[in-house]
């Protein structure tokens, strides 16, 4: 579906037809980077949530999939704060779920969200044995070695490159700070396996692998009226290494948690995964600042091309010079956070 084709006569008209009951109106909301919601009114009082994906020529992977399969797995088995799936059409690329009311949680974050976003994640991890449990795909970007870890960061990194000649700030950044820091980073992670006699291209047995939403954060939390947090948005969905779960929920730029609510989601969830498995703890000390600097690279990524043709069709506004400087500020103030919590990494 073109961009062109999103409207709410659409909406209305494929959000009857999927619920086999007629909606009285359609309203946008929530629209993010990567998808369009249509708030569905239905004639009866009720409300559904209308979820347009990207087409797969502009992003191949199969995010209405991904999403649809992670929320039926999860209310089979009574998840509460996620949304219920209803129904799906795939030529469409569209999904109808359960709508939630609410504020969205970033807008006035609470000193508890970030214990509620822990409580949840650990509660997700007691379906990992569950039934369908089997069948979760890997979430997308997962990383199963620190060898896979480093790779797409360096990966990101040359990407980025390619396009920084055009951007005399961003080069400069890059060349300075991210490049160096990554160079760092790499070069502590081999050196510490090798010190302990560990392959770092070694896959994670499936056993320590953890259910991740991948993507998780204040900015895909909605808060009711008493204060419970729900969540939104399971498109990366699947299996993951917990290090880069536990180390992306902490350092989400859609969070930003102070640095001391990071440190305890942290160390709520490094309990339960260090008592499972006991390489946890030297993964997430070599690897926690990689996946912190995959996130200013990610930051940076409407610098590409194809981020900026997401962003139109996402309807994401706004001149670009400024979008371009204000990301290009944000991954530099991720990097000093990184650098001041980890001097070793800090550029020489």
């Amino acid at each position: 579906m073109s961009a062109a084709e999103f409207g709410t006569e659409r909406a209305i008209e494929t959000g009857s037809r999927l619920a086999g009951a007629p909606v009285r109106s359609a309203t946008p909301a929530r629209p993010g980077g990567n998808n369009r919601v249509f708030r569905l009114d239905m004639a009866d009082g009720s409300r559904r949530a209308l979820k347009y994906y990207p087409a797969q020529a502009i992003d191949r992977r199969d995010r209405l999939g991904q999403e649809y399969d992670a929320l039926s797995f999860l209310a089979q088995h009574g998840a509460a704060l996620t949304p219920r799936p209803f129904a799906n059409d795939r030529e469409e690329n569209c999904a109808l779920y359960e709508w939630f009311d609410g504020e969205a949680a970033v807008l006035r974050p609470r000193p508890d969200d970030v214990d509620q976003l822990a409580d949840f994640l650990l509660e997700l991890q007691k379906l990992r044995d569950a039934a369908g449990s089997g069948g979760l795909r890997p979430a997308s970007a997962g990383i199963f070695s620190p060898a896979e870890a480093i790779a797409q960061c360096d990966q990101r990194l040359n990407r980025l490159l390619e396009q920084a000649s055009g951007s005399p700030d961003l080069r400069a950044f890059v060349d300075r700070d991210l490049a160096p820091s990554a160079a760092l980073a790499r070069r502590r992670v081999e050196q510490r396996y090798a010190r302990l006699g560990l392959d770092p291209a070694a896959e994670l047995a499936p056993a320590q692998r953890a259910l991740s939403p991948s993507d998780f954060g204040l900015h895909n939390a909605m808060r009711s009226e008493s204060g419970r947090l729900r969540f939104i948005d399971f498109e990366y969905f699947g299996w993951d290494d917990p290090v880069k779960l536990v180390s992306d929920t902490a350092l989400h730029p859609g969070s930003s948690f102070p640095e001391d609510s990071a440190n305890r989601l942290i160390a709520r969830l490094s309990r339960e995964f260090e008592a499972r498995d006991a390489a946890f703890a030297v993964r997430r000390d070599v690897l926690y600042p990689v996946f912190g600097l995959i996130w200013c690279l990610i930051i940076l990524n409407d610098f590409l091309p194809e981020s900026r043709s997401r962003r139109v069709m996402a309807g994401r506004g706004g001149e670009l010079g400024a979008i371009l400087a204000d990301q290009l500020d944000k991954a530099r103030r991720l990097h000093q956070a990184i650098c001041q919590r980890d001097p070793d990494l800090a550029p020489r």
